[in-house]
């Protein structure tokens, strides 16, 4: 019986007009064409006005290009996501129709009705369910810096010509840090680049070829050891880890960080013994994956590969100037300091942040005394760049 009445709620809704359930009507005559980066062909209003994305990644693009304002359905873990209710408020109250990596209610999807859906390619039988109930499916994935601008061009024009003027201010941001990064690199030799490898969410966990980390190692002057011999994100063995035996690590996280420096079978890794073992900052994603972020990481990488050649790159600065920029939020010191060092927010007080404390709790502290060292980053009294 149950099943019978979710049912006839669920055919009723597929009956409703597109837009109706909340979403603003686009007149027939305003209609329009866009593409994503496939060639798919999308039907949509003159501006779309609400959008739906089970991924953080792809929620902070659409935020950095909307100004917040359009993203209303997203995951449970989205609408969870502590700097990003710091941002944009709004957040804590989004209907979550979704479950990762691309799971979806379709009748909750449809009591909200968002007028475009952004899916990584690859999950082709949700996009399929999604379309066939009416709603628009904007499919993305890119693996380089060219195709990373492709991708923000077309999702700009798709969202609206505000949106596509902003998302020409966001690509030529990021051009832009492109550019001073390879100035800084145009005579480093071959020898001179650091073998990186990238930590995920396991010590295990790296990426390798045709991925945005192999991207952004290279554009900063050094070389992902995993390239050889694997390609996207995948699982690796120990024994090749420590053959590699890189110079520097990147760790996602500091649970990641932490996990390395504590297990005996790494302390004997180049990178591990210099102290060479770094947390990516981490905003309303981790800078090192494909969120709006990745625009700075360039910067910090460069800083952190090759700190002499970078001395002048003022990470607190750049993170206020892209915050302020892109996501029209005003940074205070404390919440810059928190992002470098990749921890929550501090409290609305600006609570001064801790030691190790991966969950952020500190007594309050003043602004000016917050530990930093020229990488931006909290300094660590154990040596490890935290």
């Amino acid at each position: 019986m149950i099943r019978a009445c979710r049912f006839l709620v669920l055919a009723w809704l597929l009956l409703l007009p597109q837009g109706g359930m909340g979403a603003a009507d686009a007149p027939p005559e305003a209609a329009r064409f866009a593409a994503d980066p496939f060639g798919h062909s999308l039907r949509l209003p003159a501006r779309v006005s609400s959008v739906g994305t089970p991924g953080i990644s792809m929620a902070s693009l659409v935020v950095a290009l909307s100004a917040g304002g359009k993203l209303k359905a997203v995951t449970p873990e989205v609408r969870g996501n502590h700097w990003l209710k710091r941002i944009l408020p709004a957040t804590s109250s989004m209907a979550t129709p979704f479950t990762r990596p691309a799971g979806v209610d379709l009748e909750a999807l449809l009591a909200v009705r968002p007028q475009l859906v952004t899916l990584w390619r690859g999950n082709d039988a949700s996009a399929a369910r999604i379309e066939a109930a009416g709603i628009p499916v904007f499919t993305l994935r890119y693996a380089t810096p060219d195709e990373f601008k492709s991708a923000v061009r077309l999702l700009g024009k798709a969202l609206g010509t505000d949106e596509a003027r902003r998302a020409e201010a966001f690509i030529s941001y990021y051009e832009d840090n492109l550019r001073r990064v390879a100035r800084g690199l145009r005579d480093l030799m071959d020898g001179q680049r650091p073998r990186v490898y990238y930590a995920s969410i396991s010590p295990l966990l790296t990426a390798g070829r045709q991925s945005m980390v192999d991207a952004w190692i290279r554009v900063s002057g050094g070389i992902n050891v995993a390239v050889p011999h694997l390609a996207g994100s995948t699982a690796v063995h120990l024994e090749y880890v420590l053959a590699w035996n890189h110079d520097i690590i990147v760790a996602i996280n500091r649970r990641t960080r932490d996990a390395i420096l504590a297990d005996p079978h790494w302390q004997g890794i180049r990178a591990v013994r210099d102290k060479r073992v770094f947390v990516n900052p981490n905003g309303v994603n981790a800078w090192c994956t494909r969120a709006a972020e990745s625009a700075l990481q360039v910067l910090w990488a460069a800083r952190v590969l090759h700190p002499s050649r970078f001395a002048d790159i003022d990470l607190a600065t750049e993170t206020r100037r892209f915050y302020r920029l892109f996501y029209d939020y005003e940074l205070s010191d404390a919440e810059t300091a928190n992002i470098l060092a990749a921890l929550p927010p501090p409290s609305q007080q600006d609570r001064c942040p801790p030691g190790n404390n991966v969950e952020g709790e500190a007594a309050p502290c003043p602004e000016s005394s917050l530990p930093l060292d020229g990488l931006g980053r909290l300094a660590s009294p154990h040596g490890y760049a935290r």
